[in-house]
């Protein structure tokens, strides 16, 4: 899993920071902005957390069909 998420770390925060500063600037407010970067930060991490599992499971399956 945090092969996954090293490899995507700097693009997921570089957007995260973007869409908060444009939340933050729309709302002139904190909350939501706070909202905005918790749940992109949530959501990237699960993302990694699946794709690692998908990727296990297509590993496994390709190493049945070899032998």
């Amino acid at each position: 899993m945090w092969d996954y998420y090293k490899k995507t770390f700097l693009a997921v925060q570089l957007f995260s920071a973007v869409v908060s500063t444009m939340v933050y600037r729309a709302s002139h407010s904190l909350a939501p902005a706070a909202v905005f970067l918790l749940s992109m930060e949530a959501s990237a991490f699960l993302g990694a957390m699946w794709a690692s599992r998908l990727r296990r499971k297509m590993q496994s399956r390709t190493s049945c069909l070899i032998n």
